[in-house]
């Protein structure tokens, strides 16, 4: 189940924080919504499988608070060309060894006896937002506040908005996820609770994960909003080396509907 909540991050944040905030050609979204969606993702963990799971969406924007999925703020500071949030993100870069197909373990000479789950992350920091001439540019920088890896993770992104009616709006968008050390060991890398256990040591220690995505809003009406996304990542070799990954990418996807109060 890795990257659930990482999908509402990089799918759900962009519809309702940005397209809101940064564009004067789409109307800002205040209030509450709330709506149920539905995200995926492809195994990246060997014998973790293709997960499909129904998620609530929730979302509420305030003139200084505002939560969007499982990830919200206050704004800091704002001006028409720039934006400074702090905000705080559950994010669910986990593993659930229970998840795993133990036959497939096998073909690697491991099984779930081996091997560890990852936790959950809850992150606190710091997000930048530039509205540029053709896009938005932006930045968080957060450290993990809840004891799973207690390290740093940096996310850079370029996003168009590119809307094609008053209903419908694309948003393809490229960018980057730096993890310090700790983060990626921890993450991608063997605990030595695993290597005491004969998993092979390794430790990519820190990374660099480029990615490209497309999001969609399509409004039905003034009250409902259909929304869909699909994220692509280019996990580099320090990753596909792991003896516990199987991938050389992943792909995650969502797609959601929203009524707003």
């Amino acid at each position: 189940m890795l990257n659930k909540i990482i999908l509402l991050s990089i799918f759900f944040i962009p519809l309702s924080a940005i397209a809101g905030e940064s564009q004067p050609t789409i109307k800002k979204s205040t209030g509450f919504s709330a709506g149920l969606g539905l995200v995926g993702s492809t195994g990246l963990y060997i014998g973790e499988d293709t997960d499909l799971t129904p998620v609530p969406l929730l979302s509420y924007e305030g003139d200084r608070f505002f939560l969007r999925g499982l990830y919200g703020g206050m704004k800091l500071y704002k001006n028409e060309l720039f934006t400074l949030n702090g905000i705080v993100n559950v994010n669910m870069n986990k593993l659930d060894v229970e998840d795993l197909n133990e036959s497939k373990l096998a073909q690697k000479s491991l099984s779930r006896m081996q091997l560890e789950d990852r936790d959950l992350s809850a992150d606190a920091g710091l997000e930048a937002i530039l509205k540029a001439p053709y896009g938005i540019i932006s930045v968080q920088a957060v450290n993990d506040i809840g004891n799973a890896s207690d390290a740093a993770e940096v996310k850079a992104n370029y996003q168009y908005f590119w809307r094609l009616n008053n209903k419908l709006t694309l948003m393809p968008n490229v960018g980057l996820e730096w993890l310090s050390d700790s983060r990626a060991n921890y993450y991608y890398g063997t605990l030595d609770s695993e290597v005491a256990k004969g998993v092979e040591k390794y430790r990519p220690n820190n990374l660099i994960i480029p990615y490209v995505s497309l999001a969609g809003s399509y409004s039905l009406n003034q009250k409902l909003r259909v929304t869909s996304a699909v994220t692509h990542k280019f996990l580099p070799d320090k990753i596909v080396d792991s003896p516990l990954i199987d991938s050389t990418s992943i792909t995650n996807f969502f797609m959601g509907l929203t009524y707003q109060f």
